[in-house]
């Protein structure tokens, strides 16, 4: 099983971002993550490459449909170019409520539109690196490319670029099966993989012809460590409860039998704005996060030894965290596990075989 950290972003000075990264690296962690919220993700990871030289560089996600898949894919060559092929392509649609409020666009369609993303980012590459390519013309993305190109190709550290699809949805994982290189989840305890996550995979990549050991599994969960319990845990019900009202988590929830604590906290969260993830019930912080002091903290990593493949210690960062709580939860996530990062592998040669 690799290990990977993800680097608090949301607030600080982005020059931070660069040195987490070299941070975990020189850890033995075997990949660092960033995330959208606000900053750009592919220029946070430009900064990451330049300054490590072996670590893996993922978005975790990049959001597809607030950007064309061309664009996204030029972007994400800068990085795999910056980093010598260490780029990994965590895609997801974006957040609904953010795409109609913020990008001019919306969230219908997210299976059928993703599909055709997926191809139209491949085409991209496949168009930079060779300047030829089969046209697309799709319900929801087109690819055609110009019948004269003056500026002529890029030069490509790799011919494709390995896509993790964030999915957790029945329907998503059947196309991150058909299609991804990889899974990008959260919430992801080892009752909910071995039970939901990789059936769908693996029934989705049987329909491609593909084996579910095509696809690196890669799960982010949130990591809240600290020498005092209390600390973590109280940092922990802040993150956990942020995502938990989220509908898409209901799945994790139910069938972990707290889907009553989980509507509990919704309601309260309207009386109470933020203020309510502070009450986040402890079920559903031990359940779907690893938390707790360094030992309680390594062991509960130690439960997915043989479960997943990859797993990505989420840092929190919501609000009300600062930037300078988010960096001590960082530094206390590479304290804790460097012993354990450094047992990482490679990826699987599937995942760069697109």
């Amino acid at each position: 099983m690799r290990v990977g950290v993800t680097l608090p972003s949301r607030t600080g000075p982005i020059p931070n971002v660069f040195e987490y990264a070299k941070q975990a690296e020189d850890a033995g962690f075997y990949s660092a993550f960033d995330y959208e919220v606000y900053r750009n993700p592919f220029t946070m990871l430009a900064g990451a490459a330049v300054r490590t030289e072996r670590i893996k560089l993922g978005t975790g996600l990049a959001a597809g449909f607030s950007r064309s898949p061309f664009e996204a894919a030029n972007a994400a060559a800068d990085v795999d170019e910056m980093s010598g092929g260490r780029m990994i392509f965590g895609l997801g649609t974006g957040a609904p409520e953010l795409l109609k409020r913020l990008h001019s666009t919306n969230a219908k369609k997210p299976v059928g539109r993703m599909s055709e993303y997926i191809d139209v980012l491949r085409r991209s590459w496949e168009y930079l690196g060779t300047g030829k390519a089969e046209p697309l013309e799709g319900e929801h993305y087109w690819f055609n490319p110009p019948p004269l190109n003056p500026w002529g190709g890029r030069e490509l550290a790799r011919p494709q670029i390995p896509i993790y699809l964030a999915a957790m949805g029945p329907a998503m994982l059947d196309l991150c099966g058909r299609k991804a290189d990889g899974w990008l989840g959260y919430f992801a305890t080892p009752k909910f993989l071995e039970e939901s996550v990789k059936p769908k995979i693996a029934a989705g990549a049987a329909k491609a012809g593909r084996d579910l050991s095509d696809i690196d599994l890669c799960v982010e969960n949130i990591c809240c460590v600290h020498p005092d319990r209390e600390v973590a845990m109280r940092r922990a019900r802040l993150q956990v409860g942020f995502y938990a009202v989220h509908p898409v988590s209901d799945a994790v929830a139910a069938l972990h039998g707290f889907q009553d604590a989980v509507d509990d906290l919704r309601a309260r969260m309207r009386r109470e704005g933020l203020a309510a993830f502070a009450h986040t019930d402890d079920r559903i912080v031990e359940a779907l996060s690893i938390t707790g002091t360094p030992e309680e903290a390594r062991q509960k990593l130690a439960e997915f030894e043989g479960v997943i493949d990859h797993v990505v210690l989420h840092c929190p960062y919501v609000p009300p965290f600062s930037a300078e709580e988010s960096a001590d939860c960082f530094s206390n996530i590479i304290d804790a596990f460097r012993d354990v990062a450094t047992s990482g592998s490679g990826l699987p040669q599937s995942a760069v075989a697109h």
